[in-house]
């Protein structure tokens, strides 16, 4: 059984930063230039095991998906994204069992991804953590006044991260743990 996240954000939020983080490798490449993940990049985490039966656990596959950016900082539709590549990148988006929304904690919260959040929380059902990244770069006031933004916009809780530091990474495990023990897997 396969269960995919899918890593969506603007260009430079560090999506590939946070993917190269979970997995604790070089996975996607990363670059000061928006645009560098142009398709998605799949890789796979590992196995889960899944209820409390000794015997007959449920075995889950966990693959994470990197997907390009999807707007610039400016709130406009990437211009790298060609109509190949986009319906690619919403394919993946589709496929995924869970989202992870990456903001940009030295930019905010762009408008399109607070209309993409609720269409995909609300018409697609899809399970989305909201992290905010680099918050390395901001200090304490800056973090909190961000984060209960983020929270009051997307109506959903946020997490604080910095996938350059690790700060935040092991919540964000815990996060999918708990969430995996809660899905109703029907096999």
């Amino acid at each position: 059984m396969e269960f995919k996240i899918a890593i969506i954000g603007p260009e430079n939020s560090g999506k590939s930063s946070l993917m190269n983080a979970l997995f604790g490798k070089y996975i996607s490449y990363v670059s000061e230039v928006g645009g560098t993940t142009k398709n998605p990049v799949k890789k796979y985490w590992g196995k889960i095991k899944i209820g409390k039966a000794k015997k007959n656990p449920i075995i889950v596959d966990i693959i994470f998906v990197d997907l390009g950016g999807l707007y610039t900082k400016d709130d406009k539709l990437s211009p790298i994204l060609t109509p190949s590549i986009l319906k690619k990148t919403y394919e993946e988006i589709d496929k995924a069992d869970m989202i992870i929304h990456v903001v940009d904690g030295t930019v905010g919260l762009l408008k399109n991804f607070e209309k993409l959040h609720y269409l995909l929380k609300f018409r697609y059902n899809k399970p989305i953590i909201v992290v905010i990244n680099k918050s390395d770069l901001l200090n304490i006031e800056e973090k909190e006044k961000l984060k209960n933004y983020v929270e009051n916009r997307l109506k959903n809780k946020v997490l604080l991260l910095s996938a350059k530091t690790g700060e935040g990474l092991d919540e964000l495990i815990n996060i999918f743990h708990h969430y995996l023990k809660k899905v109703d897997w029907d096999v």
